[in-house]
């Protein structure tokens, strides 16, 4: 009796424990430390350029590489520089690498794991990111952001 009562208590234990594992979120076994940045998915509500900018974050830094403007020329531009949530991470600031900051200031509207959205505050168009790992192509040997065709392409933020 002893034997089956304990017998019973490891198989219920057991159950709740399988039922249990999936964590809420969890897509398809995607967890967000799989993600390495953000890829654009609609800017100002177009999404004619989805795919073509991507953005990281490590600490105070930022990495962007886009593919916007005459595309018949391979490859993405990367622009490094340094950034600033501010405003209990309400506000994002940046600096490109060579001193220039960025067009615009953003109100972060949403960050969670899998969504940011930006407005920028003084042009009011909103731009929506999704959770990505950044595709090797994209990172492999881009071009500097002055070194496209001798003609300087303008960054996206």
């Amino acid at each position: 009796m002893k034997w089956n009562l304990a017998l019973l208590s490891v198989m219920l234990l057991s159950l709740v424990n399988v039922s249990c594992s999936k964590k809420s979120g969890d897509e398809g076994g995607v967890t967000p430390s799989m993600y390495d940045g953000w890829m654009l998915t609609s800017w100002n509500g177009d999404e004619s350029i989805a795919g073509r900018v991507y953005l990281s974050f490590s600490d105070d830094r930022f990495t962007l590489y886009q593919q916007i403007g005459d595309l018949s020329t391979s490859g993405f531009t990367k622009y490094t520089g340094t950034c600033t949530f501010a405003g209990n991470g309400k506000l994002l600031t940046g600096v490109y690498s060579d001193g220039t900051p960025w067009r615009t200031e953003y109100v972060v509207e949403t960050h969670t794991d899998t969504e940011l959205r930006l407005l920028s505050v003084q042009e009011n168009i909103e731009s929506v990111f999704r959770a990505v790992q950044i595709p090797g192509h994209v990172k492999i040997e881009p071009l500097a952001g002055s070194s496209r065709s001798g003609v300087s392409a303008v960054p996206f933020l």
